[in-house]
């Protein structure tokens, strides 16, 4: 006996489900949330969700509109009426008309086109909505995630600082040190008592933009977890410009709004040529009862249309010069993007492989170094402040990553991925 498969109706909805489930478990769980899972409850809890659903409702009534016909017109007269012949009768007569408007093939083909060229561009306007909201998110989830970094280095330099002021306290103590370095070093830990501060404070607004985007609650307390990016391949500049001029949703609906207009004066066109109206009528007289058909044809003698043609035609004309405007700006925005995507990607390469290590081992050198009394507070201080600037300037570095990438995907899709 074979199998009842279910329906693709049942199959979506149990997906849904299964999805939707899934977040919550591990929401629920309090398990570290990636970008992914976040940006999935943004999309499904954001207004802009039901921003594309109505883009998508007002693409299917432009679709549905463009392809009705004119309702029929239906004419009644009912009147008394005196035989005009003098023979007194009276009486009452009536009639009706149906009229029945017959659009010109050609006229309604090019409306129906002008139709479908307007639900692309809603159906392009409801993507953008989505490809903003969905990078916004990444883009926030991002500078949470640095800021919790940036936290983390302040607390390491902070607790540093008060191991030290602690060491060259005991040392003034035994008179091993000078009192103008127990003094620096009580400088050093109440300046970085206060950028701690400020770093817990700038924590704290990112992780309530967080919260705002998600709009349905998220867990307390949030923790989170980054992947790393791996390095930057070489990009194929010839692949991503054709991936703009094919994806992005604003060449998408500046392309369908000049299609729209070259339909629309193609309607202006054919408007040349009336429309048929053909009427079936009947009448009722005192004396007579008629019935016949007739037919209402538009001569273009006078205004030929050519105030809608020439309307239409300036509107193509000023839609197609915008599209191809937009070409060009979006190519170069998106040459400045990847280019700005490179740099970012470099810097992070020499700061993680170079810098941030050849720094960690002067600190730690440093740090022996004043142990044994070999050198000064005023270098080990600075090794330690060149220490942690890298930590920052790393970390800075791997925002300036991830905001590159959102820029250069808010115009070829959340989906770009150069590593692919």
């Amino acid at each position: 006996m074979p199998l009842a498969l279910p329906s693709l109706p049942s199959l979506r909805v149990a997906t849904g489900v299964a999805i939707i489930v899934g977040l919550a478990s591990r929401v629920a769980g309090n398990e570290p949330l990636d970008v992914e899972t976040y940006v999935q409850i943004v999309i499904r809890s954001h207004p802009v969700g039901r921003q594309v659903a109505a883009f998508g409702e007002a693409a299917r009534a432009e679709r549905k509109a463009a392809r009705q016909i004119p309702d029929p017109t239906l004419d009644y007269s009912r009147a008394r009426a005196r035989a005009s012949e003098g023979t007194g009768v009276q009486g009452t007569e009536t009639g009706f008309s149906v009229t029945q408007t017959i659009p010109w093939p050609g006229t309604f083909s090019a409306g129906v086109q002008a139709g479908d060229r307007a639900a692309e561009a809603l159906e392009a306007a409801g993507t953008d909505a989505r490809w903003q909201v969905e990078t916004d998110a990444r883009v926030a989830f991002g500078r949470l995630a640095s800021a919790r970094e940036l936290l983390e280095v302040a607390r390491a330099a902070e607790s540093d600082a008060t191991s030290l002021r602690d060491l060259v306290a005991r040392r003034a103590e035994l008179g091993e040190a000078r009192e103008v370095e127990r003094i620096k070093a009580n400088v050093e830990w109440l300046r970085q008592q206060r950028e701690l501060r400020a770093a817990e404070l700038e924590a704290e607004a990112a992780e309530a933009v967080v919260r705002m985007l998600a709009v349905e609650p998220l867990p307390q307390p949030l923790a989170v977890r980054v992947e790393a990016l791996p390095p930057l391949p070489p990009l194929d500049r010839d692949s991503v410009r054709a991936r703009l001029l094919a994806a992005n949703p604003r060449v998408r609906a500046l392309d369908a709004e000049a299609a729209r207009q070259e339909a629309l004066l193609s309607v202006a066109r054919r408007g040349r040529i009336p429309d048929l109206d053909v009427s079936y009528f009947r009448d009722t007289e005192l004396d007579k009862k008629s019935n016949g058909f007739s037919i209402g044809l538009r001569v273009p003698l006078w205004n030929a249309n050519r105030g809608e043609i020439a309307r239409a035609t300036a509107a193509f004309a000023l839609d197609a010069a915008e599209a191809q405007r937009a070409r060009v700006e979006l190519a170069a925005e998106l040459e400045t993007r990847l280019r700005n995507l490179e740099v970012a990607a470099s810097q992070v390469a020499v700061l993680e492989g170079q810098l941030l290590p050849e720094a960690g081992r002067s600190r730690d050198l440093s740090r022996f170094s004043y142990g044994e009394g070999e050198t000064s507070l005023l270098d080990l201080l600075d090794a330690q402040r060149t220490y942690r600037d890298a930590q920052r300037e790393t970390v800075e570095a791997r925002l300036s990553l991830t905001l590159a990438l959102s820029d250069a995907r808010r115009l070829l899709g959340p989906d770009w991925n150069p590593w692919s």
